[in-house]
Parts: structure tokens; sequence; C-alpha cells
């Protein structure tokens, strides 16, 4: 080794500064520095701006799609509180018409209890008329079947015949009489 009066340490370390090597190894480096910033910086750059741009264009996405999400909630509680609105107001219509309709058929039923029984008291009184009618029909026959029985028994004997026939033959007798009498006062008026 060449020793010169640029060292730096002696010792077991043995440091010397060479300045042909240190400018050589600086403009390697420049060249190298130089060749990164002027080759692979720009894409490198364009790379991170695209990233960086998609990244924004994800973030301004994701705010838009946070206020829509926002928005479409909003919407969805707004409708779900109509639906319920609607729902409430089915349900009380529902109940109207459900007790209108029973009102209905509590009114139709009551006409229809009313018109069974006027039907009912009208067959009723039909059927009464009837038995009345069959009963005089059924009384007078018996009445007849007795008075016809009972004159027979009487007419059967031939004493009560006699007097029977004298009993007709002194009415017509006394009605003949009680004619003339009526028929000549008439006639003196005359």
């Amino acid at each position: 080794m060449i020793l010169t009066d640029t060292h730096l340490a002696e010792g077991i370390y043995n440091i010397t500064f060479d300045w042909p090597v240190f400018l050589s190894q600086l403009f390697g480096f420049a060249v190298i520095v130089w060749f990164i910033m002027k080759y692979v910086v720009p894409p490198v750059k364009k790379i991170m701006n695209n990233a960086q741009d998609q990244i924004r264009r994800q973030l301004e996405e994701s705010e838009a799609a946070a206020d829509r999400l926002a928005t479409a909630k909003a919407a969805y509680d707004n409708a779900v509180a109509e639906a319920q609105a609607e729902l409430e107001r089915m349900r009380e219509e529902a109940r109207a018409d459900a007790d209108r309709i029973i009102l209905q058929m509590r009114e139709a039923a009551a006409a229809e209890v009313e018109r069974v029984r006027k039907q009912g008291r009208d067959q009723i009184l039909q059927y009464r008329r009837q038995m009345i009618r069959d009963l005089e029909q059924d009384l007078a026959a018996a009445m007849l079947a007795l008075t016809e029985e009972k004159v027979r028994e009487q007419i059967g004997s031939t004493q009560s015949r006699a007097d029977s026939i004298e009993r007709f033959l002194e009415d017509l007798e006394a009605l003949a009489n009680s004619g003339e009498a009526r028929r000549q006062p008439q006639t003196e008026r005359k």
C-alpha cells in the first residue's frame, strides 16, 4: 500500500482518502442519480400520480357512495315510515269495513229473524184457522150424526112417529091460520 499524506487513521484500520477514486465514484453516483431521475423517476412519478388520482377518485366515489347510502337509508326509512302509516291506514279501513259489514250482517240477520217470525206467525194463524175450520166441520158432522141418531131413536117408536106427525100437522095448521089472519087485515086496508 502506498502511503500518502492523506491518511486518516492508523492502526488496525488503514483508512485513506483517494481523490481519483472518490471523484470517479462520485461521477458514477451522479450518473446513476441522473439516470434514475431521467428514466426511472418520471414513470414512477406518473404511476404514483395515477395511483393517487385513482385513490382520490375512489375516495370521492366512496364519499359519494356514502352520501348516496345515507340518502338511500333516509329514503328507505321514509318509505318504511310511509309503509307503516299506509299499513295502519289500511288496518283502520279494514276495521271500519269489518265493523260496517258486521253491522250490515246484524241488520240483515235481524230483518231475516223478523221475516221468519212474521212468516211463522202467519203460518200459525193459517194453521189455527184451518184447525178451527176442521174442528167446526168435525163438530157439525158430529152434531148432525148425534142429532140424526137421536131423531132416529125418537122416530124409531110408533108412538113417537105419531106424535111427530101430529105436531107437524098442528104447526102447519097454525101457520095456515096465522097466514089468513095476516091476509085479511092487508085486504081490508086496500
